[in-house]
């Protein structure tokens, strides 16, 4: 059995809490839109989708979060926290950390 890497030579990662339009209604429809946005930008891997709520927030729209290589993370929030980015791509940057969970209690605390 191959020995596992240890934390320090892991990938780094970001996780990204999202603001999903209301026009998305399944976790289907927001894979294929993570997957046009990681061609559009040229990122080095997809984003992988860890967390998805439709409807979650009074005005329709739900939230997510993504899980983004530290090196991708910048040019991807750089892009969904455009005053656009929700009409251009369905999705919209709400916060960002290095631990999952401090993200689902900020996005826990929106309502």
């Amino acid at each position: 059995m191959a020995k596992r890497l240890s934390k320090a030579l892991r990938g780094k990662r970001r996780w990204l809490g999202v603001l999903v339009s209301p026009e998305i209604k399944s976790k289907s429809q927001m894979i294929s839109n993570i997957e046009k946005l990681s061609q559009k930008l040229e990122l080095s891997s997809s984003p992988k989708l860890m967390d998805f709520s439709v409807n979650q927030l009074t005005d329709g729209c739900g939230t997510g979060i993504l899980q983004v290589k530290l090196a991708d993370s910048f040019v991807i929030r750089e892009h969904l926290e455009a005053d656009d980015s929700l009409e251009k791509n369905g999705l919209s940057s709400l916060t960002t950390s290095g631990k999952i969970r401090l993200v689902r209690e900020r996005l826990s605390n929106l309502d």
